[in-house]
């Protein structure tokens, strides 16, 4: 369906009754859309890659790492949780939660032209989980992508960690840096501390930026500036090819 959708195959959808939508333009708009677009593949990338990314989504933040997960069991995608509070209960909706065998990590997702995230999200998603049966007996994590400046998650984080025990870290980066990180994975520069990456990896890496891409995110390695100075040769009125 990805492929359909960007080369312009997939048509258009009835939206809001008698409105009709390209699915492109229905993908801008939906938060959930872009948690599929990407965590679905996320679950056929080698162990290697795997841990790279989350090495690079949990760069800035606030409480205690692991040195690594553990051993990835699979995701739940917007899981039902009843959210018990002074006030009564009430339904939450994460948008997907990472089982690890050593540990679970709760992520939210923001599409880049979409709502900001707000704090009371972040703590009804994280009790409504602590109290479900699946909170109860491991170590929690946090992930906010999207939507969310650093002041703020390091803000909202502090809280948090003092009354949550079992959540250990909280987590928080743009989208711009997700796409970076995995142009970077998939280029040939041999640099820094990347790992190695399979053929097989790339394809699904590839089709993960491809996915952003729908989103208005860069997801090539060139910027213009390179671009100008790479490809473009420098012309003046004296210039060869003006004369």
């Amino acid at each position: 369906m990805l492929k359909a959708i960007l080369h312009g195959k997939a048509g258009r959808i009835e939206h809001n009754e008698d409105e009709s939508v390209s699915w492109s333009s229905l993908f801008q708009a939906r938060e959930d859309l872009l948690t599929s677009s990407v965590f679905e593949r996320f679950a056929y990338l080698s162990e290697v890659v795997q841990a790279c990314l989350l090495k690079h989504w949990f760069k800035t933040y606030q409480g205690i790492l692991p040195d690594g997960f553990g051993e990835f069991k699979g995701i739940s995608y917007w899981p039902r949780y009843i959210h018990e509070h002074s006030s009564g209960t009430n339904q939450v909706e994460p948008d997907s939660i990472f089982h690890f065998d050593e540990c679970s990590i709760i992520v939210e997702v923001k599409p880049p032209a979409g709502g900001d995230q707000y704090f009371e999200q972040w703590q009804k998603e994280i009790e409504s989980f602590i109290q479900s049966e699946q909170g109860q007996d491991k170590p929690l994590y946090f992930l906010a992508i999207g939507r969310i400046r650093q002041a703020d998650a390091r803000d909202w984080a502090i809280p948090l960690l003092a009354k949550v025990d079992s959540l250990k870290a909280v987590a928080a980066l743009e989208w711009p840096s997700v796409t970076e990180h995995i142009i970077a994975l998939t280029s040939d520069d041999g640099m820094g501390d990347k790992p190695v990456v399979s053929k097989q990896d790339r394809f699904i890496l590839q089709d993960i930026l491809e996915g952003l891409s729908l989103y208005g995110l860069q997801v090539s390695p060139f910027k213009w500036s390179q671009l100008k100075a790479d490809v473009f040769p420098k012309l003046s009125l004296n210039h060869g090819l003006l004369q």
